[in-house]
């Protein structure tokens, strides 16, 4: 099977498109709109190339260039090849098999660019699941310690408030020292109060007499180490006592094997989808597409900065992509650099 990316204003002209360069046997894959326009994804199963290779360009070709692309069959030209998806995979050290099947995605379609290929690419291999405003239980936010779920409580609520929607947050977190602090901090500047809850029961009575008209209710919690049983007991007790949502936050940057293993403890706690920290402060992200595989969570959303008024970035499979394959590049030496003698 083929596969083709087109660009287009509007989904008329998108599927018009498809049909002059695939035909009427095309199939829609997946179609995406935004402010910028349509993206549509379609595919055709391969067929044998009709026309021999090209002759070389004699003398007697004076053929317009509309009518030499229709006689030579010109190939789109691309701006990658096998070579940079193979350098993207290394860097982020994603392990060989799951690199094999990115890069058989990455190379399958027609893309212009190498991170429409990586969308494509992504797409086809993990799940994307954005949080919006239809929220009808609370929503939790576990993880490791140091994962950043107190800024995500912030952005969140920041976030709905410029939406104006009202917001009831909350924090579990009545233990480490200056827990509450910090996400009280936030919520003054944002003019928010904190409720706090030190157990399941208190949680309970806490979310019953809030007043019933919040949009959105987020609690926050203290860091869960996946691989303690009594410390995953605690807070699944106190997912039930309310029936919260358990959204996973993770941070990026860890080994491959451990989020994998970390993202399906968690899945098993009742978390469909997990948000993506610290992005700014690591270089290497197969611990995202790992805990993103089928099987595991789905990604909602992503958080590059620490600060709250940045808030969280949607996931989408195109914007996943653009950081992907934006690789660092060595910094190159300037002549006074080069000229300097040890």
């Amino acid at each position: 099977m083929r596969l083709k990316t087109f660009h287009a204003k509007s989904m008329a002209e998108a599927m018009a498109q498809v049909r002059a360069q695939l035909g009427a046997d095309a199939i829609i894959v997946q179609s995406e709109e935004s402010k910028g326009g349509v993206r549509i994804v379609a595919a055709i199963e391969a067929q044998p190339s009709p026309y021999e290779a090209p002759p070389s360009f004699a003398p007697k070709a004076k053929q317009t260039p509309v009518a030499l692309e229709a006689a030579y069959k010109t190939p789109i030209s691309v701006e990658f090849d096998k070579a940079d998806v193979t350098a993207v995979l290394s860097h982020h050290g994603l392990p060989f098999e799951t690199a094999e099947r990115f890069s058989q995605a990455a190379l399958a379609v027609e893309a212009a660019s190498l991170p429409e290929a990586f969308s494509s690419a992504l797409e086809a291999a993990i799940r994307f699941n954005p949080i919006t405003d239809a929220h009808t239980r609370p929503i939790m936010l576990i993880g490791p310690p140091g994962a950043g779920k107190t800024i995500c409580a912030a952005k969140l609520t920041a976030d709905a408030l410029i939406h104006h929607r009202t917001v009831h947050l909350i924090s579990t977190d009545t233990v480490k020292a200056g827990g509450i602090q910090q996400l009280d901090h936030f919520a003054q500047l944002m003019k928010q109060t904190v409720s706090t809850a030190a157990t399941p029961q208190e949680l309970g009575f806490v979310i019953k007499n809030h007043p019933h008209n919040t949009a959105l209710t987020v609690i926050d919690t203290p860091g869960t180490n996946a691989f303690d049983i009594d410390e995953l007991e605690t807070l699944l007790s106190f997912i039930k006592e309310v029936n919260a949502e358990p959204v996973l936050v993770m941070p990026a940057g860890l080994d491959p094997l451990d989020a994998q293993e970390i993202a399906g403890i968690f899945n098993q706690m009742g978390c469909s989808r997990f948000i993506a920290t610290r992005l700014d402060a690591a270089r290497r992200y197969a611990g995202i597409l790992m805990a993103a595989r089928p099987g595991y969570l789905s990604l909602a959303a992503i958080s590059r900065s620490p600060f709250v008024a940045d808030g969280l970035e949607t996931a989408t499979p195109l914007g996943l992509a653009r950081l992907l394959t934006s690789l660092s590049r060595p910094r190159k030496k300037n002549n006074s650099e080069t000229d300097k003698q040890p």
